[in-house]
């Protein structure tokens, strides 16, 4: 049954991700970070394709997206925040404390006091 997602949060996620789709065995054997993570970037780029592909269609249509479209972009987002999550991993860093220092340095901002530490 599915987590309540009002409620997920990224660190929760990212502790808590279940990497049960196995990499060929040539992958998993290596034990090497980027190893892995050039797979997951490639899975990633994959998702990019398929948001490319639905909005440079929308690009040139005056029809506003479909329910087909959506799925399909809404699929693509988990999937690379799947990647975010499987990087901070890889290489050992707090994916929610990273993504907080970059959207304040993006933006020049103080990410709001309700956001947690």
């Amino acid at each position: 049954m599915m987590s309540d997602p009002r409620t997920l949060t990224i660190h929760f996620a990212q502790t808590h991700q279940p990497w049960v789709v196995p990499y060929s065995q040539a992958v998993m054997e290596s034990g090497v970070p980027h190893i892995l993570a050039t797979h997951s970037a490639l899975h990633a780029m994959k998702s990019l394709g398929k948001l490319a592909t639905v909005f440079e269609a929308l690009d040139h249509s005056e029809e506003p997206i479909t329910e087909e479209q959506t799925e399909t972009v809404r699929a693509a987002s988990a999937d690379l925040m799947t990647t975010a999550l499987r990087f901070a991993n890889l290489f050992q860093f707090d994916l929610a404390k990273a993504l907080v220092e970059r959207v304040e340095e993006k933006n020049k901002v103080d990410y709001p006091d309700w956001a947690g530490d």
